[in-house]
């Protein structure tokens, strides 16, 4: 997650062209005409819905410098759809993805400009860019929109908050809030002296400044520190020797980046080529090419995500997690961490539609959202406060953690039916539980 919103900024410049995005057109646009339909169907007056159907639409990044699957959301969202739309849809309509627009990183604006006035959607979903310069129009309009929160245009703040925008695991970004993730980790894993090294681009840097906030509020209890901090890295760097060098003088043993994937190899490799004997968290590693192709230089690093990963043993997975493997399939695609997060945004839609109630207008659904104060999506997550998540926490910190080893993920933070482990802000102290 980090390193696609920081590469997001480093790469503006190389995202050229006026590529206009592809869309799909439809003439079924408008609202209905208020009151009762004949067959007992509440009519809705909202822009993208008619009798038959509700119709969003979605922006990626399909083209983009990095080589992201930006556009898996889309089959994300599509197979959920197909899901829903199988037992019949909701309210009787059928759920419509309408749009599948690729920005180009560069033009943001442009598509979200696109989706409102020619596809007149009802939604924004799914949102997957690597620049998000269109959100301040989507927050004005008071548009729901859904998507991958890997841009700070995603979070608010207390004296305003966006709360139409609505993340995969929450809106809120804090770069650098103190959080006892790491310190735990360090303690499980019997680490002490930890390296930080990150991009000289703002988000990074703070990224950085955030893990450093982290140890010094509970590394006492976890009896580690930051020993090694580099922020002046440049992007697309070539040799990370140096920084090596000074970390494994420093003692370093754990090893944490805000870097993005190329950037955590060509550390891994240079780690492995002097010998420095530590591990990486990774928080944006769940990629399954990646851990096959690297996986020898990330030996016992450990891995990082919001959701279940689907290593879990068939008896202990979620109904989600089953849902989403068994409709991900018929997309003719494998499971990725991109389309989840389509379906994660999918799921949150339509739960929120049926808290709405028939009658459903734009801002009853962001009210309905607003009002859930444990979504789990059916056990894909350990539950979003939605109360506060458009702003901060609820101080608890959750993840689905797995351990790298022989080049597979290994669910070993897990417990049987509670795959999440949790870690409570309570003062410096490091509590952990597990939990469904």
């Amino acid at each position: 997650m980090i390193a696609a919103i920081l590469i997001g900024f480093v790469m503006i410049a190389a995202a050229c062209g006026n590529s206009k995005g592809t869309t799909a057109q439809d003439d079924n646009g408008g609202g209905g005409s208020g009151g009762t339909a004949s067959n007992g169907q509440v009519a809705v007056d909202a822009p993208g819905v008619t009798a038959t159907e509700i119709r969003v639409g979605g922006i990626a990044s399909v083209t983009n410098p990095l080589g992201g699957n930006y556009g898996d959301i889309f089959k994300g969202v599509q197979a959920y759809f197909d899901m829903v739309n199988s037992k019949g849809g909701i309210y009787g309509r059928k759920l419509v993805l309408a749009a599948q627009v690729d920005d180009h990183v560069s033009n943001n604006q442009q598509a979200v400009t696109e989706l409102l006035t020619q596809d007149n959607v009802f939604a924004v979903m799914p949102v997957a860019v690597l620049l998000f310069s269109g959100a301040d129009t989507l927050v004005r309009q008071n548009v729901p929109t859904f998507g991958w929160t890997i841009n700070p245009e995603w979070g608010g703040t207390k004296a305003n908050p966006k709360l139409n925008m609505f993340g995969e695991s929450g809106s809120y970004l804090g770069f650098t809030d103190a959080s006892p993730v790491l310190p735990y980790l360090a303690q499980k894993t019997n680490r002490h002296k930890v390296g930080v090294l990150a991009y000289t681009v703002a988000q990074s840097a703070q990224c950085a400044e955030g893990v450093k906030n982290s140890f010094e509020k509970y590394g006492k209890d976890a009896d580690a520190q930051v020993v090694y901090e580099d922020k002046s890295i440049a992007f697309g760097v070539a040799s990370l020797a140096p920084q090596v060098s000074k970390m494994k003088q420093a003692g370093v043993d754990l090893v944490t980046t805000c870097m993005d994937t190329n950037g955590v190899v060509t550390l891994a490799k240079e780690m492995k080529k002097q010998s420095l004997d530590a591990i990486q968290y990774l928080p944006d590693a769940y990629d399954h090419t990646f851990v096959k192709t690297y996986g020898d230089l990330f030996e016992g690093s450990i891995v990082r995500t919001d959701f279940t990963q689907w290593e879990l043993p068939k008896d202990q997975q979620p109904a989600g997690l089953g849902n989403y493997l068994s409709w991900i399939s018929k997309q003719n695609t494998n499971p990725s961490e991109d389309s989840m997060n389509g379906w994660l945004n999918a799921d949150l839609f339509v739960n929120g539609l049926k808290a709405a109630g028939p009658d459903f207008s734009r801002q009853k659904l962001i009210d309905a959202i607003n009002k859930m104060t444990a979504y789990k999506a059916d056990g894909l997550l350990q539950g979003v406060n939605w109360t506060v998540a458009h702003t901060g926490t609820d101080g608890t910190f959750c993840q689905f953690l797995s351990t790298i080893k022989n080049s597979a993920y290994v669910t070993d933070y897990s417990q049987p039916g509670k795959p999440f482990i949790c870690m409570v802000d309570s003062g410096g102290k490091l509590t952990a539980n597990y939990t469904s």
